[in-house]
């Protein structure tokens, strides 16, 4: 069964919506350059006719107008391995430790105060989350529950339920960072665009990439624990791209408190920031 375009409502959506296209060989959507409103048109009965499937969703046959709300009934990630009996011991001697905490400290201050352990921290830590920092820390049965509960105690003190919209706002103006599409293994997509970088140095910058890493994460589907990130330096400069120590500063927030959350990523037009931070990549979170 096929849909029925209707030419002056398919022109008005393509002025719209930016060009993208799936990117077969990196597995992503990306944006294509736009084409002249002539160029549109004559490919219009070709690129936006799209066959209808059950619940409403539509499969694309080309080249796509508007961003994907969904993964693609193809897209599908990848499922992990079983666990070996060593491992589900290690699991159920990790849920005991932390089904134990009923308090946790309020920074990361020595002797700090503490309060009790909310329920979205509770929520937080859930079966996927474990194997995560089990996983990060090579099964260690003493590791694990130190670095979650290190990452409890970040979240607290870093503040990311004060977060808001209206804050991060000023820092999103330019379309810097965005979320948009799936990859070919159901991941969401982030992509950074250093070069639209509108304010200046500041601890928010951070704090503008760890909100877009949660919205991130709350768009990941059933069976995903991964987003494909996406730089492009492309007309970026040193005083648009991050500096050295905001660079180390993002790794060592990944790499501690985002463990195994990194699945793709690509990096266009690269500048010599980016070898400089490689080395800081453990080979578990690479």
């Amino acid at each position: 069964m096929s849909a029925t375009v209707d030419p002056q409502d398919l022109q008005h959506r393509q002025q719209q919506a930016p060009d993208t296209a799936l990117d077969e060989k990196n597995g992503v959507t990306v944006a294509e350059v736009s084409k002249p409103p002539a160029a549109q048109s004559s490919s219009a009965s070709v690129t936006s006719q799209a066959a209808l499937k059950e619940g409403g969703k539509t499969e694309p046959l080309g080249p796509v107008k508007e961003p994907f709300p969904y993964p693609l009934d193809t897209c599908k990630p990848v499922p992990p391995a079983d666990l070996t009996a060593d491992q589900e011991t290690k699991y159920a001697a990790l849920l005991a430790t932390v089904s134990s905490w009923t308090e946790i400290p309020d920074t990361s201050a020595r002797n700090s105060p503490t309060s009790p352990i909310t329920d979205d921290e509770r929520m937080w830590l859930t079966r996927e989350c474990l194997l995560r920092y089990l996983r990060a820390t090579r099964w260690s049965s003493i590791e694990a529950p130190k670095r979650l509960l290190s990452t409890l105690v970040w979240r607290r003190e870093y503040g990311l339920k004060s977060f808001t919209a209206e804050y991060i706002s000023p820092e999103n103006e330019t379309g810097k960072q965005f979320i948009q599409g799936f990859d070919n293994e159901a991941r969401p997509c982030l992509y950074l665009n250093p070069s639209k970088q509108n304010t200046p140095r500041s601890e928010r910058q951070i704090q503008h990439l760890v909100f877009n890493l949660e919205r991130v994460i709350d768009l990941m589907g059933p069976g995903q624990e991964s987003l494909a990130l996406l730089i492009n330096f492309k007309d970026s400069s040193a005083g648009s791209n991050a500096s050295v120590g905001q660079g180390r500063q993002v790794l060592t927030i990944l790499q501690s408190h985002y463990p195994e959350r990194l699945g793709r990523a690509i990096i266009s037009d690269r500048t010599c920031l980016y070898p400089l931070q490689r080395p800081h990549v453990t080979r578990v979170n690479s």
